[in-house]
This record gives structure tokens, C-alpha cells and sequence, in this order.
């Protein structure tokens, strides 16, 4: 029987695959095997998601340590690599730019294994942050590229995918729609307030540079003056905030669960983040969101008028904040597909396989 291969590591890979899993399984296509590396690897970030999205427990659990990021890559890479050099996939498919991506990519590489990346197409234009050098790697070494919008398609056609460099990329529409709107949300957690601003903060350059992880609680603390900021914080991001010493003034409570998390987004006024999966998940409930990146990962969001970028600055951050609600976002036109990512997924595979 075919066999697909899942490599995750991180919440939004398990959210995207919990529905990709579901239609596959429903299709009958392949037996699935789910391998996860152990990039997020507490219970709050990885074993709730597992437990509220109905996936099975992984076939392989590797439980490699991400306190270094490059000891967990090259790590990875090796025991990806030890485990794919055995295996007979018909796919492996990995999800968006994690550091689980690019070694999973590299290792099925190495291994002659046909790799599809979902989530294929996304720039940013700039070298500086992991995640961009993990989308070149995962696109460059992949054979069929799954794209979240047109413009993701638009990308790799003008960069000579399908054409002079060998592949098919599909537009398919994104994982984390179909999960939106199939998975309800569920409000379990207490949150006094009956107006909030929702913030999550968790990239590398936010919180491993020190003046603009600073810079951000001043200016989330500048923000809870006005309107309460509540932030699920992950257990990373806690430790680097209490390693700076400055006194914080907003809201802090553990990590949600996706349902949670959904009736969480749902429930704010506006939505402040750094991550390219709640921003989308701040755009599909129609909530306007400040998005703490130079370099947005969904410019589409900013075009559409639901959202501004900014920089790690205090004062960028507070001007940017003060301008959301004079935005007039365009939430109509369908620019991350229409909820049938997964399906459209499966069609692929159906036929390639």
C-alpha cells in the first residue's frame, strides 16, 4: 500500500495537518505515518493540540531538544535522515517554514523521498530571519508545491518553478481556512474582560534581540493602559521577558488550545502578533490586526486592508496600533481559497500518486 509521510513539529503544522490527515484518511489514498521532531514538545504546545484536533498519537516521536536552534536542526536532519533512508514513502509532506521543515527537507532529499511542501511560495524578501532561508530550502528541494494564495503561485511561477526548474506547484488554498471553519471554537479559559486586545509574541528577532523584545512590552504596557492586553504567552517567550527584568503590565496567561484560541481571536477588539498563523487566523474572524514584523509573511492581509506591518519599535508599534480602526478591510475577497485546501490537496494526490 502507498505510504505519506507527515513531518511536524510546531502548533500550526499540527493544526494544518489534523484537517490534511482527516481528508486523506476519508479518501482512503495511503496508509499515513505521522513523525514528529519535538520542536514543540511541552503538553500546552503540542500533546493538547493532538488530544482537541482528534489526531492520532504519532508513529514517531523523536523528542529532540530545542533549547539551541541549530544543535535541533542539524539533529533533526540526522535522525530524519536515519528514519526516511528505511522508509518506502510515496510523499512526504511538510508544512510552512519551521526548522522542522528545512531539516525534514534535507533529509528527504538526501534520501531520494518525493517531497511535497505545503505552504510553498511564501516570501518575504529577507535573509535576515530563519524562516525565509527554510522557505528557499523546503520550495528548492520539493517536487510538488502546495500554495495558500495566487500570489504564492504567482512567486514561483516568476522564479522558474513548473518550467525551467522541474516541479508542480498547485494552488490549493490554506490548511488553516479548512481548520477555521471546521473546528469550533470553545471558550473554556476566563478572561474578565469584555474588551481586549489579543497579542501573541513568540518570533526569534522579537524576543532573542533584547531591545526589541524591550521595546515591545513598553509598548504592550502603554497599550494595557488604554484597553487590557492579553497575551497567551509561550512558555520561551515567558522565560526571555523575565530574563530582561522589566516590569510588565498586561495580562499574561498559559498557552490555548486551538478551539480556545479561535473563540479567543473571536472575542478581541483588534489582534497584535508576530506569528504568520494568527495573523491569518485574526483575518478569517474579521479582525483587524497589528502584525510586529518588518516583513510581513502575508502581505495579502496588509493589501487587503485588515491589517498594518511594523517594526519592533516602541513608537512604530503605538502609531501603527492607533491607526486600526480606521482601517476598512476587504474581508470578502476569497484570497486564502475557500475552506477545500485539504480536499483540493487530496485531488493532487489522488492523481500523482
Amino acid at each position: 500500500m502507498k505510504q505519506i509521510i507527515h513531518i511536524v513539529g510546531n502548533r500550526p503544522q499540527f493544526i494544518k495537518l489534523a484537517v490534511l490527515y482527516k481528508a486523506i484518511a476519508e479518501r482512503g489514498i495511503a496508509r499515513q505515518v505521522i513523525l514528529h521532531t519535538g520542536q514543540h514538545s511541552s503538553h500546552e504546545m503540542s500533546g493538547v493540540f493532538f488530544n482537541e484536533l482528534a489526531l492520532p498519537d504519532p508513529d514517531i516521536q523523536l523528542r529532540i531538544d530545542n533549547s539551541d536552534p541549530d544543535l535541533f536542526t542539524a539533529t533533526a536532519i540526522r535522525q530524519l535522515q536515519q528514519y526516511l533512508a528505511g522508509a518506502k514513502a510515496s510523499a512526504v509532506i511538510i508544512y510552512g517554514d519551521t526548522n522542522t521543515t528545512y531539516a525534514a527537507a534535507i533529509a528527504a532529499a538526501r534520501t531520494g523521498q518525493p517531497l511535497h511542501h505545503f505552504e510553498a511560495g511564501v516570501r518575504t524578501g529577507s535573509l535576515k530571519t530563519p524562516e525565509e532561508i527554510n522557505r528557499l530550502v523546503a520550495d528548492r528541494l520539493s517536487t510538488t508545491h502546495y500554495c495558500c494564495t495566487p500570489n504564492n503561485l504567482q512567486t514561483l511561477r516568476a522564479e522558474g518553478f513548473g518550467t525551467a526548474i522541474r516541479s508542480t506547484p498547485v494552488f490549493t488554498g490554506d490548511l488553516m481556512l479548512d481548520a477555521y471553519l471546521k473546528i469550533p471554537g470553545k471558550e473554556t479559559f476566563r478572561i474578565k474582560e469584555t474588551s481586549y486586545i489579543g497579542c501573541t509574541i513568540h518570533r526569534a528577532e522579537n524576543i532573542l534581540i533584547r531591545e526589541n523584545l524591550e521595546a515591545i512590552i513598553a509598548a504592550l504596557n502603554d497599550i494595557h493602559r488604554q484597553i487590557p492586553v492579553v497575551v497567551p504567552l509561550h512558555p520561551h517567550t515567558q522565560k526571555k521577558i523575565a530574563e530582561t527584568g522589566a516590569a510588565v503590565l498586561f495580562r499574561i496567561v498559559a498557552p490555548l488550545g486551538y478551539p480556545e484560541m479561535k473563540a479567543f481571536i473571536k472575542r478581541a477588539d483588534f489582534v497584535i502578533t508576530d506569528s504568520g498563523g494568527v495573523s491569518r487566523e485574526a483575518y478569517f474572524a474579521a479582525k483587524r490586526s497589528l502584525i510586529i514584523m518588518e516583513h510581513p509573511v502575508w502581505p495579502e492581509i496588509i493589501r487587503s486592508g485588515a491589517g498594518l506591518s511594523c517594526s519592533p519599535d516602541a513608537a512604530a508599534i503605538l502609531s501603527s496600533f492607533s491607526r486600526l480602526p480606521q482601517l476598512t478591510p476587504d474581508y470578502e475577497t476569497a484570497v486564502f481559497g475557500y475552506g477545500n485546501a485539504a480536499q483540493n490537496v487530496c485531488d493532487h494526490l489522488t492523481d500523482s500518486l
